[in-house]
Formats: structure tokens, C-alpha cells, sequence
């Protein structure tokens, strides 16, 4: 986001930000106008996961040039350059290049920079052949916002040639760079009312108030710790554990606003709410209540919600024995095509009764295929040692590893039946 002239320029990544939080659009409208400062932000993850993406794309491109193709790569002008980046990309799309790498689109009012437009064989209104949009991502399953950025790019494009692209394509880590190809026609009514929509939160009519709602988004977004300061500052129902959005609507509507407010709500509740049971908001607010008690106290607090009975919950726990195993695994789901487990590691009770711990770390393929194997070696024979030992961990993710590790590698397979 941008302003040129007297005008508002949007890129692709506003459209997958206003989707994600709209309250998002409006702090980066506010900077662009030089009403506020935007924040200092480092994500160390957000790095790596830039420089794969980086990677990820030059290895496609070298994959197109293994092809035979002629890559034209504008990826050394600065996106701040845009007239000669526009320039650029036009007159290679006039030459008919057969694939441009980092070029730009626009219309004056978007604009956008696909990672690849191909040619292909089909005609435009401009030329004897056309372009389509090609995206490299790292991401296993394609996301709605990628959908949204690359039918605003397949836009931009279509103005350009005259002539709307039939595919556009997204291309994930994999064997072969296989592309997952997306009829444009398909999503683009869905793009344009999304588009018309940001124009408008972006517009002069547009309401500048808007509230820092908890999205998803908040676990990648700069501006997280300002908006989590104001919804602490004004005791939001979304700081209540557990709270839907639907229930903190009726306690709205019941005029208990903040977390005090609805700590202090009688119970039982004398109304019905209009959806879910008087249970549910029940429970809501006896965990409001708990938090305030807690935080006025300054100190951590809880209720016990279950009895303790026999054979249920924590009762079902079989008892302590030496040789227990507390099993974590470590994966990087973005290496090669299957991600790599770079740390296998278990915790183990000893006859002392001393916590030890032991590990293996795995850099490549072949230490990984040791580091199960490892794994696998040491629970069978602290099963043999011991028959009432149990293996802990702390959900499906390690069953899961460990099976699809036995099917890639082909090893240790009768002693993962025999566990699972």
C-alpha cells in the first residue's frame, strides 16, 4: 500500500491482509498517511521461511531453464523502481518471452509482482500468444489468500493482453515442480468483490475506527503487540479462555463488555441466550471469573471442573514405572518435499529415580533414518527390559511421524506394529 499522486496504490498483499484482518488494512492505511509509525518488528522465523521461499523459487527457475526455456529475470530492479519494472515486463511480454520472472502488473490503482508469468500457446487480443500467472509457494496446501493474490494478479494481466488467462498456478516443493493449476473463472467474481471491498475500507468515505479483533493472523502480524496492549487495556471478553466469538456477541449484549464485567455477571443467568445452551455461557463466565480473581490476586488460580474418579480422566493413567518414556520430536515441514525430523529426543526416568535426557540431531536424510532408527532401538528395548513401561508424548504428531518415517525409509516396520 501506497500513495501515488492522490491516490491510494494496493498490492496483492493488501488483498491477503485485508481478508486475514480488516483492522489490519486500517493501521497500515494510517501509516501510509504518516498518522502513526509502524512498528519495529523482527520474526526470525518469518526469515528462514522468506529465504526457503527464495530458494524455492530460483530452484523452479532453474527447473524452467533445465526445460529448454529462456527465463527472463527482473528480479534485480527494486519494486520501488515500478515505472521501469512495468516498462520492463511489458516489453518482454512483447517480445513474447517464454517465462518472466519477478515482473510487474498494473492498472494505475493495483499492482501486483507474480513470481512467474509463463507463456502459452493461446491467443490474446494483443498477441498470437498469451501469459498466465505462476506463483512459487512452500506451503503443502494452497491457501484462500494465495487464491485471491494470483486472481488479482490474472486481473491485472487480462488488462494488459486483453484477454482473461484460462489457469492460474501455483507451484509447492515437490519432485518435478508439478504446478497446481485453478481455473481463473472460477474465483474471480470472489476476487473482484474483495478488491471492491478493501477500495472501499481504503476509500475517503471509509469508517477509520475499526477494532483489533484476535484472527489468525495475529501469530505472523508486526502489529501484534499493540493490538494485544489495547485488548488487554480494555479488558476484551477475548482475553476469557475458551470464549467464542458468538457468546462474547451476547455478553455484549447483556452490557458485560470486558472480562470484569462478565466475572461479575450472576449466575444461573436469568436470560436464555439467543444461540447455544445456558451451560456453555455458564462456564464462560466462571472462567472470567476465575482469570479477574486471579489477576487481582496476582497469583494463578483454577477450579477443579471434574471429580476425581476411578477409571476416569487422569485415573485411567497407568502407574509410574523405571523405564517411562517421554518421547518429542522436532520437524521443519518445509525441507525437501516431506520435511525433516532434525531432532528425535526422549526423557527417561533412570533406577535413581533422576530425570536424564538423550537426543539425536539430524541435518540431512541419512542422520534422520539414525535418529529413527534410534528412537525405534531404544523403545524396544526398554519395552524388552521392562513390559509395564509406557511412552508418552503429547499428541498425534508422533505416532504419525513415526509411522510415515517407517513407510519412507522402509525400516523398523514390525517394531511400529508392534507399538501402535
Amino acid at each position: 500500500m501506497k500513495i501515488v499522486g492522490q491516490q491510494i496504490r494496493l498490492a496483492g498483499s493488501d488483498l491477503s491482509n485485508h481478508l486475514a484482518c480488516r483492522h489490519l488494512t486500517t493501521l497500515e492505511l494510517q501509516v501510509v498517511r504518516g498518522e502513526r509509525a509502524a512498528p519495529d518488528w523482527a520474526d526470525p522465523d518469518l526469515a528462514i521461511i522468506l529465504e526457503r521461499g527464495d530458494r524455492h523459487e530460483k530452484d523452479y527457475l532453474a527447473h524452467l531453464a533445465a526445460q529448454g526455456l529462456t527465463v527472463e529475470n527482473l528480479g534485480h530492479i527494486d519494486h520501488k523502481e515500478e515505472a521501469r519494472l512495468l516498462a520492463e515486463t511489458l516489453a518482454l511480454m512483447d517480445r513474447g518471452a517464454q517465462a518472466i520472472a519477478q515482473g510487474a502488473l498494473s492498472d494505475g490503482g493495483w499492482f501486483g509482482r507474480p513470481d512467474v508469468l509463463r507463456r502459452v500457446a493461446t491467443p490474446s487480443k494483443r498477441w498470437k500468444w498469451s501469459y498466465e500467472v505462476v506463483d512459487t509457494k512452500l506451503a503443502r496446501e494452497t491457501k484462500a489468500t494465495t487464491i485471491l493474490q494470483l486472481s488479482l494478479y490474472s486481473e491485472l494481466l487480462a488488462k494488459i493482453q486483453g484477454t482473461v488467462p484460462e489457469f492460474l498456478w501455483v507451484v509447492p516443493p515437490g519432485e518435478g515442480f508439478a504446478g497446481e493449476k485453478y481455473r481463473v473463472s472460477e474465483y474471480a467474481a470472489y476476487s473482484r468483490f474483495v478488491m471492491k471491498r478493501l477500495r472501499g475500507a481504503v476509500g475517503e468515505g471509509a469508517s477509520k475506527e475499526t477494532y483489533p479483533e484476535p484472527v489468525e493472523h495475529c501469530n505472523v502480524c508486526r502489529w501484534f503487540k499493540e493490538c494485544d496492549a489495547r485488548r488487554r487495556a480494555d479488558d476484551h471478553l477475548s482475553l476469557v479462555a475458551g470464549i467464542r466469538r458468538q457468546q462474547r456477541d451476547q455478553f455484549e449484549e447483556w452490557n458485560a463488555e470486558t472480562m470484569a464485567k462478565l466475572a461479575a455477571l450472576p449466575i444461573p443467568l436469568r436470560e436464555r441466550p439467543k444461540h447455544g445452551s445456558k451451560a456453555g455461557y455458564e462456564k464462560v463466565q466462571k472462567q472470567a471469573r476465575v482469570q479477574v480473581e486471579g489477576r487481582t490476586e496476582k497469583k494463578l488460580k483454577h477450579e477443579p471442573i471434574l471429580p476425581v474418579a476411578e477409571g476416569m480422566g487422569f485415573c485411567r493413567l497407568p502407574e509410574p514405572s523405571v523405564g517411562d518414556m517421554f518421547v518429542d520430536l522436532e520437524g521443519d515441514p518445509f525441507v525437501g518435499e516431506n520435511g525433516l525430523q532434525y531432532l528425535f529426543g526422549f526423557a527417561v526416568l533412570d533406577v535413581r529415580g533422576e530425570l536424564k535426557y538423550e537426543k539425536r540431531w539430524a541435518l540431512n536424510r541419512e542422520e534422520e533414518k539414525k535418529g529413527f532408527e534410534w528412537m525405534v532401538d531404544e523403545i524396544m528395548q526398554r519395552r524388552e527390559a521392562n513390559q509395564k513401561m509406557h511412552v508418552y508424548h503429547f499428541g498425534g504428531y508422533e505416532p504419525g511421524a513415526l509411522k510415515r518415517l517407517m513407510g519412507m525409509y522402509a525400516t523398523r516396520e514390525d517394531e511400529i506394529d508392534r507399538m501402535l
